[in-house]
């Protein structure tokens, strides 16, 4: 699996209220993006609180995961989160989210997984996990809300969509971060097996 990832502060902030976390483990890959509720220090408090749940926690289930972030940022100010698990063995990806986190998955459709509303740390209602077929050479994106929602894999060529993960969350971020907000962009493909 090969990854891009951009993380960057509000343009004057010195510290990112969002944050990113990937680890791959037993043929799995769990990738989170977390935004903090505003930028600046408290958010970066909210999102690195979360950060260092799914460093000890990272093999439960996303369900299980957000509720205790949910428990870990009661005394934040509170953050979106968007979790994606790719089970390599079993051809499956499992997306859960709350807030405004965006998930898209480019296969042999585009998939979009939907995060409930909420805020981790203030009100988690429900928590809601979806599953999808994965195939190796899916291209999976998770971004904050510092990228614009009009982002959309039918503006780019399909030779572009095929370079290196960093190259594409980097062109995307300079077409579609917002001024006003931290952003975070996370960008995976397992390279498909030549035969």
């Amino acid at each position: 699996m090969r990854f891009g990832v951009i993380n960057e502060a509000l343009k004057g902030q010195t510290v990112c209220g969002d944050a990113y976390f990937i680890k791959e483990f037993e043929n799995k890959v769990l990738i989170a993006v977390i935004d903090g509720l505003g930028h600046g220090s408290d958010a970066a408090v909210a999102a690195n609180r979360a950060v260092e749940y799914l460093e000890s926690h990272y093999e439960k289930s996303l369900t299980e995961i957000i509720k205790g972030c949910h428990e870990e940022l009661k005394k934040t100010r509170g953050a979106a989160i968007g979790l994606a698990l790719i089970d390599l063995d079993r051809s499956v990806l499992r997306y859960a989210g709350v807030g405004n986190i965006e998930a898209r998955v480019r296969s042999r459709t585009t998939i979009r997984p939907v995060s409930v509303n909420g805020i981790l740390g203030y009100n988690l209602r429900k928590v809601k996990e979806e599953e999808f077929p994965y195939n190796p050479g899916d291209l999976i994106i998770l971004h904050s809300d510092g990228i614009s929602g009009k982002f959309d894999f039918n503006l780019f060529p399909p030779e572009f969509l095929g370079q290196h993960p960093q190259t594409i969350a980097e062109r995307i971020a300079a077409e579609f971060c917002r001024e006003r907000d931290d952003f975070t962009i996370v960008v995976a493909r397992q390279d498909k097996m030549e035969n």
